[in-house]
């Protein structure tokens, strides 16, 4: 897709078209947005309407350039997402410093399909206080013409010193539509709890699907957005019950980022929203 398709996303896509229109393109992003937002796709769309030369500032889709990074086949952009080295089942996911350090080396070397290094981070709010701390030598003295975007959910998972050394780009569902599959399961289980449906159906159908952090973090914000639904438009929970409710999915949130089981914390957060329900 090209950059202006991620208009329906707020106003990211324009600052970004304006910044490579005027030539001065910074050197280090911040991309926020929720985990049901396509950031790696944001990502793309602004490297193609970076190094596109038929369509500058929103890249055509069809030269080789676009289609390369478009397929994750383009010889200066560098992705880095966590990885999960104790155990397939724990649902850690992290990005280790060995992966900044990795990262780094190819940052230094020289282009060879055009004239910048590009290096997305995903989910860049997940790496470990080494990496972080690595990765700011690199944000502090960067080579010139490089483009490094963290991707992240939480940016206050980040260093105060990386925050402010990057620009900040949201990106938000303004219109409900990024629909994935725990935004569909977050709002079933909205129906199920207002219903009045047993605990125990309820945590069959949650734990089918929530296998660790990155599920539970999915589902969560996918509970955020069906309670801001019914804040703006009525349904399952009234709007007062809506607004309580969001502060208990991110109490929940919260626990999973101390580490607290993702499915106990879920579960906790369903058995409070059910006692909420009966006020």
């Amino acid at each position: 897709m090209g950059l202006s398709e991620y208009r329906k996303l707020g106003s990211s896509a324009e600052k970004v078209k304006a910044m490579i229109s005027s030539g001065r393109v910074p050197h280090s992003f911040i991309i926020e947005g929720d985990n049901n937002i396509d950031k790696e796709g944001f990502a793309k769309a602004f490297a193609k309407a970076l190094m596109c030369v038929q369509m500058p500032g929103e890249g055509c889709g069809r030269c080789i350039t676009c289609r390369k990074i478009e397929n994750d086949n383009y010889e200066d952009m560098f992705f880095v997402r966590p990885e999960d080295r104790t155990s397939k089942k724990s649902g850690t996911l992290s990005v280790k410093d060995d992966q900044i350090s990795g990262l780094q080396s190819r940052l230094m070397g020289k282009p060879t399909g055009g004239d910048r290094n590009i290096a997305v981070i995903s989910h860049g709010d997940t790496m470990t206080q080494r990496a972080q701390s690595r990765l700011l030598k690199t944000l502090e003295e960067p080579t010139p013409g490089t483009v490094i975007m963290i991707l992240v959910e939480n940016g206050e998972m980040l260093l105060p010193t990386i925050d402010s050394r990057c620009v900040k780009l949201r990106l938000n569902d303004i219109d409900g539509r990024s629909e994935t599959p725990m935004t569909k399961l977050a709002a079933e289980i909205v129906e199920m709890i207002a219903g009045g449906a047993l605990f125990f159906d309820i945590r069959e159908r949650l734990d089918k699907s929530i296998k660790g952090r990155a599920d539970a973090y999915a589902f969560l914000d996918g509970m955020e957005s069906a309670l801001s639904m019914c804040m703006r438009s009525g349904g399952a929970f009234s709007r007062d019950d809506a607004a309580r409710a969001v502060g208990v999915v991110e109490n929940a949130r919260t626990a999973v980022r101390m580490n607290v089981v993702p499915k106990y914390a879920v579960r906790d957060m369903v058995l409070k929203l059910r006692e909420l329900q009966r006020l």
